[in-house]
């Protein structure tokens, strides 16, 4: 994907210059990060079926599910996660 080759090039870029801290804050960076992160931000702005259409949900439910706050806090633990490299 072209999103996810620019985030590893960006993070090599940033290793190769020695910028250590921010290459590996930036090793958290995924299309399906940026997917939820925009969902969940999303969600506190615009109507849910608005964001459901976007998001291309088949259900309402499936975007409640960004509304609960446990799943959020969850969602916000998993930017720690490492990504491996490919």
């Amino acid at each position: 994907m072209i999103v996810q080759d620019c985030f590893d090039r960006a993070k090599a870029k940033l290793e190769a210059d020695g910028f250590q801290d921010e290459a590996e804050a930036l090793s958290e960076a995924t299309v399906h990060w940026l997917r939820h992160t925009g969902i969940s931000e999303d969600v506190e702005h615009w109507p849910r079926e608005h964001v459901r259409d976007n998001a291309g949900h088949s259900s309402s439910a499936i975007t409640d599910k960004y509304i609960d706050i446990e799943l959020r806090a969850r969602h916000a633990s998993g930017r720690r996660k490492r990504v491996k490299p490919v």
